[in-house]
C-alpha cells in the first residue's frame, strides 16, 4: 500500500475498527471485526519533475471494508481456553479482507503462494471430486496389492500357475533368465505381494539348481554309483 498510494496517513490508512462479541457452541467465545481502509488516488510525478520541487498530489479518498473473526474461547479435549489474541487477529483478517478488494496481495489469493490460508480454502472449494476407487476381487483395498488366495485361485494368463507352468518348461539357464525378466513386469503390472515376489525368487532359483546339476534321484539302482574295492562288483559293472 505504500508502495503505490505512499505513507500510511496520507495516501491510505485504516478507519477505527468495530468489535462484536457472540457466544458460539459448546461454551465457545467469537468475535467479529469491522475495519474500513481508504486511499487516495495518486499522481506521482516523474523524477525529472520530483528534482525540480514538484511534489505528489493525492486525489480522492476512496473507502472499501472488510469483516474478519476469529474465536476468543476454544473448545479443546483438555477444556476451554481463552485466546488474548483473538481481537488483533480478527482486526488483521478483517483488514486483509478489505485490502483484498482492491487487489493487495492478489499472487497470494490466486493460489502463487502455499502459505496462506486462504490457498487450500480455494484448492478445496473448486477441486473436482475424487472418484472413489471401485472394489475390485482379489485386490487388497488398503494396500493395492493382489492378494496370495487370488493369485493361487485366478484362471488368468498372468497368475501363479501360469508362472509354474512356464518355469516347468525351462530347461537352460538363458531360457530361465528370460522367463525372470518377464515375469517381473508381469508382478509389477499385476502389484503382486512382496511374499510371493521373493517365493516367485526363490522357485527361479531351484529350477536353476536342477538345470544346472539334474534332478535329485532316491531311487540307486545296480550299476548306477560305482562300487570301488569290490571285485565282484567290479566284474558286474563291467558286465
Amino acid at each position: 500500500m505504500t508502495e503505490e498510494f505512499g505513507p500510511c496517513g496520507l495516501g491510505w490508512g485504516v478507519g477505527e475498527p468495530s468489535f462484536h462479541v457472540h457466544p458460539g457452541c459448546d461454551g465457545e467465545l467469537l468475535v467479529y471485526c469491522t475495519a474500513s481502509v481508504w486511499y487516495r488516488d495518486t499522481a506521482t510525478p516523474t523524477p525529472e519533475a520530483q528534482a525540480a520541487g514538484m511534489e505528489i498530489v493525492y486525489g480522492e479518498k476512496c473507502t472499501v471494508y472488510g469483516v474478519g473473526g476469529d474465536k476468543v474461547v476454544n473448545k479443546f479435549s483438555s477444556g476451554l481456553k481463552s485466546d488474548d489474541e483473538a481481537f488483533k487477529k480478527a482486526f488483521t483478517d478483517a483488514v486483509t479482507n478489505a485490502l483484498k478488494l482492491i487487489g493487495v496481495g492478489a499472487d497470494v489469493h490466486m493460489g502463487m503462494f502455499d502459505d496462506n490460508k486462504y490457498v487450500n480454502t480455494m484448492r478445496e472449494e473448486f477441486a473436482e471430486p475424487a472418484e472413489k476407487p471401485k472394489r475390485v476381487v482379489g485386490i487388497n483395498s488398503q494396500t493395492g496389492m493382489a492378494t496370495a488366495h487370488a493369485l493361487k485361485k485366478s484362471d488368468s494368463p498372468d497368475n501363479w500357475r501360469a508362472f509354474e507352468s512356464e518355469l516347468l518348461e525351462c530347461n537352460s539357464v538363458a531360457m530361465l533368465t528370460k522367463l525372470a525378466l518377464a515375469w517381473s513386469g508381469v508382478a509389477e503390472r499385476d502389484k503382486w505381494p512382496a511374499h510371493w515376489r521373493d517365493l516367485a525368487k526363490e522357485e527361479i532359483n531351484k529350477r536353476r539348481e536342477v538345470v544346472l546339476n539334474g534332478l535329485p534321484d532316491d531311487d540307486v539302482f545296480p550299476g548306477d554309483t560305482p562300487l570301488k574295492g569290490n571285485a565282484y562288483a567290479d566284474n558286474y559293472q563291467a558286465g
